[in-house]
Parts: structure tokens; sequence; C-alpha cells
């Protein structure tokens, strides 16, 4: 009797194992669906070096400055101050691109978020920090 038993559940387990899903960890083959969260998510793209420093308090039109790691195409990276595109100066520096921007001309007397958006198709990446403008 034991055999009968035994040899629909080998064959179940066995068929198991031999699932798409089984073997993609049990994620059924599925991506993370878009940018960053998860553990396998793109990590080559790099943007680092980031100046000043979050939450620093700056005049108004001061320059900020990062470094992108990862990127053939510097064209694939965009900055937006308080929502306000931001035309970049951009430096091959072999290993990486070191961008520069000025804060725009109308943003005085309050805080703004300096957010960096990579559209590089392989590994995509964003990241953004704030800073105080003076008056």
């Amino acid at each position: 009797m034991k055999k009968i038993i035994l040899i629909p559940l080998l064959s179940s387990v066995l068929s198991l194992m031999a699932s798409p899903a089984f073997s993609a960890g049990g994620h059924g083959g599925g991506g993370n669906g878009g940018k960053g969260g998860s553990a396998s998510a793109c990590r080559t793209t790099v943007i680092s070096q980031t100046k000043p420093k979050h939450l620093a308090t700056v005049a108004p039109q001061s320059e900020f400055s990062f470094w992108v790691k990862g990127i053939k195409n510097p064209d694939a990276v965009e900055v937006t101050v308080k929502k306000i595109p931001v035309e970049l100066a951009v430096e091959d520096k072999e290993h990486f691109f070191l961008f520069t921007g000025k804060l725009p001309e109308s943003l005085k007397g309050t805080a703004a978020r300096i957010q960096v958006e990579v559209n590089y198709k392989k590994c995509p990446a964003e990241k953004g920090w704030l800073v105080k403008i003076s008056e």
C-alpha cells in the first residue's frame, strides 16, 4: 500500500522541480517591471558624488554636480530642479561622466529637489537630493 502512495507523490515532486516557475526561484519568470526596487535590479548605472550635499543651504543660481558611472552616452541623463529642466555641462572622465549645472534663476528662498534620471535602456537609474536656496 505504501508503494502506491509513494509513486504518485514522487512523480509530482519531480514534475514540480522541472517546471519553469520552480527553476526561476518561484517567481514565474517575471521581471521587476521597471526601475529599481528589487534585489535583482540593475546596479551598473551609478549616480554618485552629488554636490552640494543633501540639505545644504546654497545661494540662488548655485552650481551643482554629480558623477554617473556605467553609461556610454551622456545624452541619456536628464536633470530637473523643482520640476524645471536644467541644462548640463558634461566631462568624460574615462571611468565616469561629470555633470554640472546651475540652479534655475527663478528659485530663491525655497527648498528644491535636484532630480537626476538616467534613461538608459540596459540599466536606468534615478537619484535626487534636496537643497535650501537662500534669498
